[in-house]
């Protein structure tokens, strides 16, 4: 595998159950390229871009994003790329302060940088708009 890429794949594969919902994907895909990955319900779209997270492994084949393994150096993949999934997983019943916490927390953020950071955030404070924009 080549640093000349942002994202490459070799023989990336993921199964569940013994079935194949990933088969040998092979990418090559240079910074700043724009890529889609299409097809229906299924096809493995999710599973390929969670691979490529480092949150879930291969059952074969490798990975690189950046030049990192995200199998083995998730969290500095997770630094240079974001993702935003379809469904978010915040907690209704918190305020959209303490979601940013608690996350904050799980990512070993200081209790008191991360309410800095909360307070940055104008609408940290208020379940009504926080539980809406997420409807």
């Amino acid at each position: 595998m080549s640093e000349e890429f942002a994202i490459e794949t070799q023989d990336l594969t993921k199964k569940y159950d013994g079935v194949a919902v990933v088969d040998s994907l092979n990418l090559h895909i240079k910074e700043n390229e724009v890529f889609g990955l299409l097809g229906p319900n299924g096809a493995g779209k999710t599973t390929t871009i969670l691979m490529l997270l480092g949150l879930t492994e291969p059952a074969s084949g490798t990975a690189r994003v950046f030049g990192f393994d995200p199998t083995r150096e998730p969290l500095k993949v997770k630094r240079l790329v974001g993702y935003l999934p379809e469904k978010v997983g915040f907690y209704d019943n918190l305020t959209a302060r303490e979601n940013l916490t608690f996350i904050a927390e799980l990512n070993n953020i200081s209790y008191a940088e991360a309410n800095s950071r909360a307070d940055e955030a104008p609408w940290a404070n208020s379940p009504a708009e926080c539980n809406s924009a997420w409807e």
